[in-house]
């Protein structure tokens, strides 16, 4: 008994430690990604944070910073964060946007490479990260050969980092390997920075798939804010490799959302394109192709 005595207050005190060591950290980790507002002070419920951020990982909302909720913030991820300044809205479509977009269809990109995988592959890689956007949207991209010219600018760098040659120091630093993947901007910023202290790889279960998160990163350059869905490409955690990586729905109508295929919903608009004008919100929604509303 004497024994039990003494042992009982040290496990308590471990247990308290190890509690608070995770608030802290769970703290940092909704005020970076603005389930708690980082610009006002003082006014937070913590335990209101915690099961906003549950909600919106699809994590058993508890609202205690439990298991599965550190484990979720230690997951690599986006540097986006996931909600407007503290202002978490509980929404019935799962996708969001920034609030802008760019004005035209036709984006051109730089691309200035990083280390980790041959120029080739990387040219290859965000090609095609680029198409999975272009094939469910009116959008298309070319590459340039200088930042100058590029509304997309691609880059990696470390910590510490500015993009391209026409960028200054960026104010969101990395944090090294792990954590933070890459962040990038939304209309008409166009940045996009991958952490160079991470491995990105190819076809391949090892490191970090250049692919998925280049396409991730894509979205918010082109308007889309993160998803609560999680089979979504634009949820804000990397979950691995997925050798069939395709849009999910949700990103699909998130982007459509922002820049729609201008098509007719009827087979006979042409019948009707002199009533263009006259019952026009009818004809815009159904044949905006034949009307010319797109």
């Amino acid at each position: 008994m004497v024994m039990l005595g003494v042992l009982l207050p040290a496990l308590f005190v471990t247990f308290v430690a190890v509690s608070a060591s995770h608030e802290e950290e769970a703290y940092k980790y909704l005020r970076a990604y603005h389930y708690i507002s980082p610009t006002r002070s003082g006014n937070y419920d913590f335990n209101i944070a915690i099961r906003n951020f549950q909600h919106f990982m699809g994590l058993p909302v508890t609202g205690n910073v439990d298991g599965a909720t550190i484990k979720m913030m230690r997951k690599p991820r986006c540097g986006v964060a996931d909600v407007e300044d503290g202002a978490f809205k509980t929404r019935r479509r799962r996708y969001s946007v920034f609030g802008s977009k760019w004005s035209k269809t036709h984006l051109t990109y730089y691309l200035q490479h990083g280390q980790d995988l041959p120029r080739s592959t990387q040219n290859r890689v965000i090609e095609r990260a680029l198409q999975y956007w272009s094939e469910v949207s009116p959008l298309t991209f070319s590459r340039v050969g200088h930042p100058s010219q590029a509304d997309l600018k691609m880059s990696f760098g470390p910590r510490t980092h500015e993009g391209t040659s026409e960028e200054n120091t960026c104010r969101y630093p990395f944090d090294g390997e792990g954590g933070v993947l890459a962040h990038a901007f939304a209309p008409s910023d166009g940045r996009l920075h991958f952490d160079e202290e991470e491995t990105f790889t190819d076809l391949s279960e090892q490191g970090t798939n250049l692919l998925y998160v280049a396409v991730h990163e894509i979205g918010h350059n082109l308007g889309l804010r993160h998803s609560s869905v999680r089979d979504a490409v634009m949820y804000p955690a990397y979950l691995g490799y997925k050798p069939d990586l395709k849009l999910h729905s949700d990103d699909i109508s998130g982007i459509q959302s922002l820049y729609a295929l201008c098509a007719d919903k009827r087979d006979d608009c042409a019948n009707y394109q002199d009533r263009c004008n006259e019952i026009k919100n009818y004809m815009r929604e159904h044949c905006r192709a034949t009307c010319n509303f797109c």
